[in-house]
C-alpha cells in the first residue's frame, strides 16, 4: 500500500486542486469541461496511468478515443512515455474500422474495402444520373454536393431524414431538399452496390453491428471496460451514435472537452453534444479545468473577449507579460514582410525558430508569408490540413518511440484548425477582416459563432506574446478595400484598457495615488503603535 501510495503521490504532484480531482475521482462517470491551456489531454492521460497502477483497469481493457490521427498520436506518446504500452488510442474511425474488420473475418464476410475518396464516388453518382436522364448536376456543383452528403451522414440521416430537417436547419444545399434527399439515398446504394463504404458508413456500418448483435456488442464491452474521449466538443451525432452502442446504459467513461474550441461544424460537429453526455448519462460528474497554464494574463484577457459572457471564468496561471499587438497594413506584402520582421526580434536565446507560429483561417493566405519568411532567411515549415479520417485508416499507428522525433528548428505556418491542440512561445496570427475571419461563406449565425470559436483558438495557441494583423488588400483585385474583422473591436478595447492600467501616472493623479499611499502607511504605522502598547507589560 505504501508503495501505491508513494507513486500516486508523485503522479500527482504539480497539479492544481481540479486536476487532481479529475485524476483522482472515484466516481465512475466524468465529463471534464476543460478550458485551452487547462491540460485536459495531461489529465486524461495521468487518470488513465493512476487507473491502471492501482489496479482498477487493466491497460488492455481501456479504449481511449479521439478525432484525429495527430491527437491519437499524442495520446500514444505520453502514455508510452509513462510505461503504460497496451492502452488502444486513436480515432472513432479507426475503433469503428477494428470493429468491423474483426466482424467480417469471424463472419468468413467479404474483407471490408474503404474509399477514401468521396468526391470520386459522387462524382461516379452524378454521372450515372446524367446518363440516365434522371438528373444533371454539374460539374461546379460536386464540391458542395460531396459536402452536403457528408454532412447528411455525419447526423445519422437517410434520404427521408434530410428532407425533413434540412428545411428547419436552413442548410445551404447546391439542390432542392427532396432532390438532395433522393441523391443521398442513391449515394448510400451506390457503395453498397459496389461493395464499398466511405468512413461515415463505416461508423454507420459498426453502430449497426453492436445494435444488431448481441454477443458482438458483449465481446466489445468485455474488452473495452473503460471509455475515454479526448476533445469530445469535437463529436457528430454519428460518433455520438457510436459512443452510446460502445458504452451502454452504466459505462466507465471519462469525456473532456472544451466547447469553445468547438470548430468542426463543417464536418457536422456539434458542440451540443457535450450536454447530450449529461443527458445520457444523468449521474456524471462535471469537473471544470478554469485555470490556463499556457497563456500571460493579457493574453488570456484578448482572448476572453471572444468567448460568451458565461464563459469567462478562465484563472491565469502566469503574470500579466507583454501586451499583444493589433496591427494593420495597406497590402498582404506589407502585412507578411511586416510579420517576418516581428518574428526575427522574437529569435532571441530561449525562442528557438520552432517556438513560433503563424495562423491563418486558409492555407493560400499562408503563401505571401511564407516567400517572405524565405527572403528575410527566416526557417519556416508548412503544417499540412489536419488529418482526416482517411489518414488515420490508410497507415498503421505509428510506433511511439518515432513520435519522439524532435521537429524542425523552424516557424509553423499553420491554418488555425491545423494548429487546435497546439502551442507556441510567439503567434502572429494574420487575415483578421471581414470575409477572412470571419470567413465568407459563414453566413448563419451559427456560422459566424464557430467562425468566433475560430479566432479563439487561435489567440488561445499563445504562450508569451501575440500579434494580430489585417490587410485592406488595396493590391488584391478579388477582395480590395477589407474592413477590420468585427472580432477586432472588443480586442482593442480591452488592449487599451490594459495600456491605461499600467500606464504611468502623472500630475494630479499621481499626487493624488501616493497621497493614498501615505496615508495608508501612516495606518498602518499607527495600529502597529496601537498594538504594540497594548501588549506592553504592566508595571
Amino acid at each position: 500500500m505504501s508503495d501505491e501510495i508513494t507513486f500516486s503521490d508523485r503522479l500527482l504532484v504539480g497539479l492544481t486542486p481540479e486536476q487532481r480531482d479529475a485524476v483522482m475521482s472515484p466516481a465512475r462517470r466524468h465529463l471534464v469541461r476543460a478550458t485551452a491551456g487547462s491540460g485536459k489531454t495531461h489529465v486524461l492521460t495521468l487518470r488513465i496511468q493512476r487507473r491502471v497502477a492501482d489496479g482498477e483497469v487493466a491497460a488492455d481493457h481501456v479504449l481511449a478515443m479521439t478525432f484525429t490521427r495527430k491527437a491519437g498520436d499524442e495520446l500514444r506518446r505520453r502514455l508510452f512515455r509513462a510505461g503504460v504500452r497496451d492502452v488502444r488510442a486513436g480515432t472513432f474511425h479507426r475503433a469503428a474500422l477494428n470493429l468491423v474488420t474483426q466482424y467480417r473475418e469471424d463472419h468468413h464476410l467479404r474483407p471490408l474495402t474503404l474509399e477514401p475518396n468521396r468526391r470520386k464516388l459522387v462524382g461516379s453518382l452524378a454521372v450515372q444520373l446524367r446518363e440516365s436522364g434522371e438528373l444533371r448536376i454539374e460539374e461546379w456543383q460536386l464540391p458542395r454536393l460531396e459536402q452536403e452528403i457528408g454532412w447528411a451522414l455525419s447526423q445519422g440521416y437517410n434520404g427521408t431524414l434530410y428532407a425533413k430537417n434540412a428545411r428547419r436547419l436552413r442548410r445551404e444545399a447546391p439542390l432542392a431538399p427532396a432532390v438532395l434527399a433522393d441523391v443521398l439515398d442513391r449515394y448510400v446504394g451506390l457503395c453498397k452496390s459496389r461493395g464499398l463504404m466511405d468512413f461515415d458508413l463505416l461508423l454507420s456500418e459498426a453502430i449497426t453491428i453492436l445494435r444488431d448483435e448481441p454477443d458482438v456488442l458483449a465481446s466489445f464491452r468485455y474488452r473495452n471496460r473503460s471509455l475515454y474521449v479526448d476533445e469530445t466538443q469535437d463529436m457528430n451525432p454519428l460518433q455520438f451514435m457510436l459512443l452510446r452502442q460502445m458504452a451502454g446504459d452504466d459505462p466507465d467513461l471519462f469525456c473532456v472537452g472544451d466547447p469553445n474550441q468547438s470548430i468542426y461544424g463543417f464536418n457536422g460537429a456539434n458542440p451540443g453534444l457535450i450536454n447530450e453526455v449529461l443527458a445520457t448519462w444523468p449521474d456524471t460528474v462535471v469537473l471544470d479545468l478554469t485555470r490556463n497554464h499556457r497563456s500571460t494574463a493579457n493574453i488570456i484577457a484578448v482572448a476572453n473577449t471572444l468567448l460568451e459572457e458565461g464563459a469567462r471564468g478562465i484563472v491565469p496561471a502566469h503574470d500579466e507579460g507583454e501586451l499583444p499587438l493589433v496591427r494593420s497594413y495597406n497590402t498582404d506584402e506589407e502585412e507578411a514582410q511586416h510579420v517576418a520582421t516581428w518574428l526575427a526580434a522574437k529569435h532571441q536565446p530561449g525562442s528557438p525558430w520552432k517556438s513560433m507560429a503563424v495562423l491563418a483561417r486558409t492555407n493560400a493566405q499562408l503563401e505571401v508569408v511564407a516567400s517572405y519568411l524565405e527572403s528575410a532567411g527566416v526557417p519556416n515549415e508548412r503544417r499540412g490540413p489536419e488529418h482526416s479520417p482517411a489518414s488515420d485508416l490508410s497507415a498503421p499507428e505509428r510506433n511511439a518511440r518515432r513520435l519522439e522525433e524532435l521537429d524542425a528548428d523552424a516557424v509553423a505556418l499553420s491554418t488555425i484548425h491545423r494548429a487546435k491542440g497546439l502551442e507556441f512561445q510567439h503567434v502572429a496570427t494574420i487575415g483578421w477582416a471581414e470575409g477572412q475571419l470571419p470567413n465568407y461563406n459563414a453566413t448563419t449565425p451559427e456560422q459566424v459563432a464557430e467562425e468566433q470559436r475560430l479566432a479563439y483558438v487561435a489567440l488561445s495557441r499563445a504562450e508569451r506574446s501575440l500579434l494580430i494583423t489585417w490587410s485592406r488588400g488595396r493590391n488584391d483585385p478579388r477582395y480590395p478595400d477589407r474592413t477590420p474583422s468585427r472580432f477586432l473591436d472588443p480586442i482593442e478595447t480591452v488592449i487599451a484598457e490594459l495600456e491605461a492600467r499600467d500606464a504611468p501616472l502623472r500630475g494630479e493623479a499621481r499626487r493624488a495615488r501616493l497621497a493614498a499611499i501615505r496615508a495608508s502607511l501612516e495606518e498602518s504605522v499607527e495600529a502597529l503603535e496601537a498594538d504594540q502598547g497594548s501588549r506592553a507589560p504592566r508595571i
